[in-house]
């Protein structure tokens, strides 16, 4: 059995009144911060997918959301994915929360077809006894179903260059169902990925005022769910999504 959960944290600040983290008092935004964690601690997740999470600088109040995050919910294995740096001011990316080693990391920028700051971070969960599982969080571009179609792309090809395993994409993906030609569909396709929410699911976005399902877990076929939820907690402008997932055939290495 595997548990996964994916969440946009919205840089680790509320989003109303104050939506930038620079803005905040330390105190309030460790303590914001601080919810984050122990919703993923409370939750127990092996791997947990994170967006829009930065490491310090002047963006982030001087504040390492990840290192915060990761520490207090208990996390030993991290991966974060610069997808917009510049020194000292902010580093802001995608991320991989793991209690089991990260093995063969990738991290990629969607440079030209991108929007500011997004890109995946992919890596091999070791689950020991030689089984190994891809995980990609990733955050898709929310302006232009062109660029996320371009963007899908980038994360079949990476994922179709690994060894063949078990594979599970989380993250905001900025898209919904319904249609073949959406990004969604097409990397749900091309990976032979499936949701338990053919509809498309509870709404993720606007956490305050759910509307639209944004935020994505993604299953290889050789993975079953035997839970799936959209969290309550309103830690963001996205709620979490979590999901139980357990193997159909006996899992092997890459």
């Amino acid at each position: 059995m595997l548990q996964v959960l994916t969440l946009n944290i919205a840089h680790g600040v509320p989003t109303l009144p104050v939506p930038l983290p620079f803005l905040l008092p330390r105190a309030r935004l460790l303590g914001h911060l601080d919810r984050v964690a122990e919703l993923l601690a409370r939750e127990k997740a092996d791997v947990v997918a994170l967006q829009e999470v930065d490491r310090p600088g002047l963006f982030s109040g001087k504040v390492d959301p990840l290192e915060r995050v990761a520490g207090r919910a208990g996390y030993a294995h991290v991966l974060h994915g610069p997808h917009l740096h510049f020194q000292g001011v902010c580093t802001r990316g995608t991320a991989l929360l793991s209690h089991h080693p990260l093995r063969e990391p990738e991290s990629r920028r969607f440079d030209g077809v991108a929007h500011v700051d997004k890109g995946y971070v992919l890596a091999a969960v070791d689950l020991g006894q030689g089984r190994l599982l891809d995980v990609v969080s990733t955050h898709l571009d929310f302006s232009s179903e062109h660029r996320r179609q371009q963007q899908a792309v980038l994360i079949i090809e990476a994922l179709q260059r690994r060894p063949h395993r078990p594979r599970v994409v989380l993250g905001d993906m900025n898209a919904r169902r319904g249609n073949p030609g959406v990004p969604l569909e097409h990397m749900m396709k091309a990976l032979a990925l499936h949701t338990p929410d053919p509809g498309g699911g509870e709404p993720t976005y606007k956490a305050h005022a759910p509307r639209l399902r944004l935020d994505w877990v993604l299953a290889s076929p050789e993975l079953r769910f035997t839970s799936h939820r959209v969290l309550a907690d309103r830690v963001s402008d996205h709620l979490a999504v979590a999901a139980g997932l357990e193997w159909l055939t006996s899992p092997r290495a890459g």
